[in-house]
C-alpha cells in the first residue's frame, strides 16, 4: 500500500500518535521514509559504499556491525553496468552471500529525473516492481539532471520536492550520491538549498585504496557518529577472460586504522569559486555555508567579498551589467 501525497494538515492528536522512536534501515546511518547524500570527491569510495549498503539491505545482513532491515533497493545509475556487477560480486565473494535477486534492482542507463518525462518514467518503472522500493540510490546527481542546475538554490529545492512525492508514495528513502566542489573542498558541491532540505549526509573521503564514511547531517538524531574506516580490497572473481587472465573486482572491508588523507585547505578565491552563482546574494550565502573557519558570519562575508574581487581581477568570473556574475570558461 502506498501513502498519498496530498497536501492536507494533520490534527495535533494525530501528530502525538506518530511514532517518536526513529526508524532505521541501517541502525543509526540511515533513517526510514527520509532524503539523504553521501557526497565525496571523484574516486574516493562513494560507489564502493553504496553498492555494499545495498547488498546488506537486500539480504538483510548487518552492515558492518550495524543492523539493518531487509527490503527492496533501487540503484539509478549514471555509469557502465559491467563495473557495475564486479563490485556486486566482490562483495558476493567477500562476504560469503548470494545477493536476494529480488530485492537489487539497478537501472539501465541514467535519466533527467528533474524533467516531466523523465519523472513519468521513473514514476512508471518503480509502479512495475513486485515490491515496493525501501530505499533508492540516485548515483550519481548529476547524471540525473537535466534542467536544472546544481548552483541552483530554487533549482535544487524543486528537485528536493519532486524526491518527496516519490518518498510519500512509497514510504522509502532516497539518497543522492554527489560530488565535492572543486580544488579540494570538502562540502557538497552546488546549491546550499541541497544539504539544506535533506535529512542526513554522510561524506566519503579516501585515496590509496581506504575510504572514511563521516557524518555530518541527522536532522532528527545525534550526528556524532564515530566515523567508520574501510579498506578498497581487489578480489579475484574466480573467472577468467577470453585470454585466460583473472578478472578481479573490489568492494569495501572494515580497517580500524585511520586513514591518512592530505587535505588541500582551499583560500578564500578557491572556496568561492567552487561555491559560485551567479546572484551576488546567493553566492555570499553559498559562501557562509561552505566556509568552515572558526570566525564570525561577517568575516566571512567579507572573505567572500575579497575571493569575489580577485576572481574578477583574474578574468575566472565576468561582473556583468546587470549586476549578475558569469564564469570565464576560456580561463
Amino acid at each position: 500500500m502506498t501513502n498519498s501525497t496530498a497536501y492536507n494538515f494533520i490534527t495535533l492528536d494525530e501528530l502525538y500518535k506518530q511514532p517518536l522512536e526513529i526508524d532505521w534501515i541501517i541502525e543509526d546511518i540511515i533513517p526510514s521514509n527520509s532524503v539523504g547524500m553521501i557526497y565525496g570527491p571523484s574516486g574516493s569510495g562513494k560507489s564502493h559504499v553504496i553498492l555494499s549498503i545495498a547488498a546488506m539491505i537486500a539480504n538483510g545482513r548487518d552492515w558492518f556491525n550495524k543492523e539493518s532491515k531487509q527490503g527492496n533497493v533501487l540503484i539509478m545509475a549514471g555509469e557502465g553496468l559491467s563495473g557495475l556487477s564486479r563490485r556486486l560480486r566482490a562483495i558476493e565473494k567477500e562476504h560469503d552471500l548470494s545477493i536476494v535477486q529480488d530485492n537489487l534492482h539497478i537501472s539501465s542507463r541514467a535519466i533527467g529525473l528533474d524533467t516531466e518525462n523523465g519523472y513519468k518514467q521513473v514514476e512508471q518503472a518503480i509502479s512495475e516492481l513486485d515490491t515496493p522500493p525501501k530505499l533508492i540510490f540516485i548515483d550519481t546527481l548529476s547524471r540525473h539532471l537535466m534542467d536544472s542546475e546544481e548552483n541552483s538554490n530554487d533549482d535544487m529545492a524543486r528537485f528536493i520536492n519532486k524526491l518527496e512525492d516519490i518518498r510519500l508514495k512509497y514510504g522509502c528513502t532516497i539518497v543522492l550520491v554527489h560530488h565535492t566542489g572543486k580544488g579540494g573542498n570538502q562540502t557538497a558541491r552546488g546549491a546550499s538549498a541541497l544539504k539544506a532540505n535533506i535529512d542526513f549526509s554522510f561524506f566519503v573521503d579516501g585515496e590509496n585504496k581506504s575510504c572514511s564514511f563521516s557524518c555530518d547531517k541527522m536532522k532528527d538524531a545525534d550526528d556524532a557518529i564515530p566515523t567508520k574506516y574501510f579498506e578498497i580490497k581487489a578480489v579475484d572473481l574466480g573467472i577468467l577472460t577470453s585470454k585466460d587472465k583473472p578478472i578481479t573486482g573490489a568492494c569495501i572491508v572494515d580497517s580500524t586504522k585511520p586513514i591518512s588523507i592530505k587535505v588541500n585547505k582551499q583560500n578564500k578565491d578557491e572556496l568561492a569559486y567552487s561555491c559560485f552563482n551567479s546572484d551576488k546574494k546567493l553566492w555570499q550565502q553559498a559562501y557562509l555555508d561552505a566556509c568552515t573557519d572558526a570566525i564570525s558570519a561577517e568575516s566571512k562575508a567579507k572573505q567572500y567579498r575579497e575571493g569575489r574581487k580577485a576572481l574578477i581581477v583574474a578574468g575566472k568570473v565576468i561582473e556583468n551589467q546587470d549586476g549578475s556574475f558569469s564564469v570565464n570558461d576560456g580561463v
